[in-house]
């Protein structure tokens, strides 16, 4: 059986290429967020001469996470299979809305485990990640907080359906945070009061079966107590992409699509940086023939008298300002192209802007990422939704789901869809109205299922709380109609009374 080590070296050579890009993809934007080789927390990186990039990936990354993850509601909820569903519905006794409630409820408490383990800020540093070098490894523990993994601390391997089947991590650690216990099994030397360098630490992940096995090895011998295993769709171990690439391992990211736009705009700023610092130098020339000298003119105050003429001196000029703007107006294309690559919003140059413009322009935005979202639904949140919930059920905070029922995610890829389908509704509900009127619709319209399905497209949580129940709806509709049959024998009762007074006046005088 191959070391942990031995696996590493042998996955090393295939992610190198997509390491260079990486690596020049952070250039481009943020210097040191995929490191170069050898560097360490006191190596400055060369900034750029341009931030567009960096405000490109920041905007980008943290619109996706608002989107993939908002805050104040679940972005996933629980659905049932089709056939459980079908099985369900022959019960009389089942009530779906009272089933979707409940699953809202589990839903929600799972997706409360984000916030309890401070996920928000591991997974918007992923989707940094992911923007630049299009790979990143997020591992979600049973206890404590995430973490992440850069491209060059990781290498793994994918079968034919891109599902990992070996990932090998390699990172740093000093032997003074081992245990005792691990130190002495593992070879690790350490002499405290003395200065010590960190050791390689080997974690192994290997799909066997239908199961997620991991180790870990310091020295090529394994580490006690390391050994963990789950279900692939409920795993911890999430090797991330941007862009799936057909029969590659690793994926491809979003600068290295737009490279060549970023690489251009860096080359026009810095010749547009360097004319500039040629331009902003002052240089005065003085005739020779003048009767000024050059030291009597440096050495002048502010108001000073000097014998000469005006035109003895003159201020040397470069006369570029057309090809000056030549450059300028091709920076200025090119960062209009890169702002629209990585979504930020430029709206027409006008004193009104209609929020339908706003509308119209983050809907068109939205709808460019459609391929990014079906990756991301896909490897990161229906993912993170599972291991949540195999969290909660784990630690009691919901019971085990039986398999019929699964996550499905709100938000993203389908988040479009949702939004496409309420519009629908709305649009047949107007037409509907607009043709039979409003009371022939609520008549021929089941009118809670109808708003039930409004709130579950919209992600509304509590619904249970916010709809009446049939029961409660049925006693209502009985009260109003006694209160009303009431009020309708109202003025025959007093009628009755009256006439009854006047046949015996005596009566009620005794």
């Amino acid at each position: 059986m191959k070391t942990a080590a031995a696996r590493f070296n042998a996955l090393l050579t295939a992610r190198t290429t997509v390491l260079d890009k990486a690596r020049a993809a952070s250039r481009l934007t943020i210097p040191g967020l995929v490191p170069e080789s050898g560097q360490n927390e006191h190596f400055t990186p060369t900034q750029p001469y341009q931030s567009v990039g960096a405000h490109g990936v920041r905007s980008l990354s943290s619109r996706l996470f608002m989107t993939l993850f908002p805050t104040n509601i679940p972005f996933f909820r629980l659905t049932l299979d089709a056939s459980v569903a079908e099985g369900l519905m022959t019960d009389p006794n089942f009530d779906k809305n009272a089933a979707d409630a409940t699953m809202a409820q589990y839903a929600q408490s799972a997706s409360s485990i984000l916030e309890d383990r401070l996920m928000r800020p591991v997974i918007a540093e992923a989707l940094k990640h992911l923007v630049i070098a299009g790979n990143v490894l997020l591992w979600i523990p049973t206890k404590g907080a995430p973490r992440i993994y850069r491209l060059d601390q990781y290498v793994l391997k994918r079968n034919s359906v891109g599902q990992p089947i070996s990932i090998v991590v390699q990172e740093k650690v000093y032997p003074s945070t081992l245990s005792a216990e691990v130190r002495a099994l593992c070879n690790v030397t350490w002499e405290p009061g003395k200065a010590e360098d960190p050791i390689d630490i080997f974690t192994v992940v290997e799909k066997e079966g239908e199961q997620h096995k991991h180790w870990q090895e310091i020295n090529n011998v394994r580490v006690p107590g390391s050994e963990g295993s789950a279900p692939i769709e409920q795993s911890g171990w999430l090797a991330l992409r941007w862009l799936a690439v057909p029969g590659s391992d690793y994926g491809r990211s979003h600068v290295t699509e737009y490279g060549a736009d970023l690489m251009s705009l860096e080359d026009a700023n810095e010749a547009m940086l360097k004319f500039a610092t040629v331009a902003a130098r002052v240089t005065f020339l003085v005739d020779p023939n003048s009767s000024l000298q050059t030291s009597e003119l440096a050495a002048s105050q502010s108001g000073d008298y000097l014998y000469g003429k005006r035109d003895d001196v003159s201020t040397l000029q470069l006369d570029k300002s057309q090809d000056f703007s030549v450059i300028r107006t091709v920076a200025e294309n090119i960062e209009a192209r890169v702002n629209t690559a990585f979504l930020i919003q430029q709206f027409r140059n006008a004193e009104r802007v209609t929020a339908e413009e706003v509308r119209l322009a983050s809907e068109e935005l939205e709808n460019t990422l459609g391929g990014t979202y079906s990756v991301l639904s896909a490897e990161l949140q229906y993912a993170i939704a599972s291991r949540l919930l195999y969290i909660a059920a784990s630690e009691r905070m919901i019971p085990k789901l039986p398999n019929g029922i699964k996550p499905k995610v709100l938000t993203g890829l389908a988040a479009l869809g949702a939004a496409a389908e309420v519009n629908r509704v709305r649009m047949w509900a107007n037409d509907a109205i607009g043709i039979f009127g409003q009371q022939a619709f609520a008549a021929a319209v089941d009118v809670p299922a109808l708003l039930n399905k409004l709130g579950v497209e919209h992600g509304v949580t509590d619904l249970k709380t916010l709809l009446k129940s049939p029961e409660q709806m049925a006693q209502e509709q009985q009260q109003a109609a006694m209160a009303q049959t009431a009020q309708a024998a109202a003025p025959g009762f007093v009628d009755a009374a009256m006439k009854a007074a006047t046949d015996d006046p005596q009566q009620g005088t005794e």
